[in-house]
């Protein structure tokens, strides 16, 4: 299960990844289900872009703080002025099981506004 968990997580980074990508780390808290058991965490995040308002693919990395254990992560995350709200699949490194999260934290974004350009030099109007 571990090396489908791998082999589909680096699938999905190189399917999200953008070839001029500008990419981004944020942390954040994360809950999880999934076993039969919540757990709650807070983890890292790299994402496939730094866009304000926009989606964004996720890797990320959370320690768990009920079973003290890592937890390797793929998703995607809608990013927002510095924050994101994000979901991810996981794999719990210590029960081998795979499970589900939500989580939300902070993040650098950039506003991704259009630039107008401004028209410069002598007018020929009288």
């Amino acid at each position: 299960m571990t090396k489908t968990f791998l082999a589909a997580s680096a699938v999905a980074l190189s399917l999200a990844l953008p070839v001029v990508a500008d990419p981004a780390v944020g942390f954040g808290f994360s809950l999880t289900f999934g076993g039969g058991k919540v757990d709650a965490g807070v983890g890292v995040r790299l994402f496939s872009n730094d866009e304000e308002d926009s989606f964004a693919a996720t890797l990320g990395l959370d320690y768990m703080l009920k079973s003290r254990s890592l937890r390797p992560t793929v998703g995607a995350a809608y990013l927002m002025d510095n924050r994101f709200i994000g979901l991810d699949m996981g794999l719990d490194l210590n029960s081998r099981e795979l499970d589900l999260g939500i989580e939300i934290g902070v993040v650098k974004t950039e506003d991704g506004g259009v630039a107008v350009p401004v028209a410069t030099g002598p007018s020929d109007t009288v």
